[in-house]
């Protein structure tokens, strides 16, 4: 017996009924889908900002985030390296419509953080992340 498990075929996967990457796709973006197509999601786009940079540069926007969230008045941040950041924007985007996405991430103003998740087994699965210079 092999040491390394059993090797499935990938026509028979699932019983043939969907390909690994269809599965892994799946498992990985779950409901979301492509937000020009409706398609099944192939890379998803986030945009965060510092908090501070946002309080500074659009403090109408913070004010609304805090007067629209339901779990209380303040800004839901997530913590990373860089400091506490808010999400503006998470969107996937189809195989097709991909191209589209990423030309209207790079549009976004410098002092945002746009990263890019790229998802399927053709690839390694490493995030690009975009940081502003400073």
């Amino acid at each position: 017996m092999s040491k390394r498990g059993k090797v499935v075929h990938v026509k028979k996967f699932d019983g043939g009924r969907r390909t690994p990457d269809e599965v892994h796709r799946e498992l990985a973006y779950g409901p979301k889908r492509c937000v020009i197509c409706k398609g099944k999601p192939a890379i998803r786009i986030r945009v965060l900002m510092q908090l501070s940079e946002l309080m500074a540069r659009s403090p109408e926007y913070v004010n609304g985030i805090i007067a629209t969230n339901p779990d209380g008045p303040f800004v839901p941040t997530i913590a990373t390296t860089y400091g506490p950041m808010v999400k503006v924007s998470d969107c996937c985007f189809c195989d097709l419509c991909k191209v589209a996405g990423e030309k209207e991430a790079a549009k976004g103003p410098s002092w945002a953080i746009v990263e890019i998740a790229r998802m399927g087994l053709g690839r390694t699965f490493k995030p690009m992340i975009q940081v502003p210079e400073s």
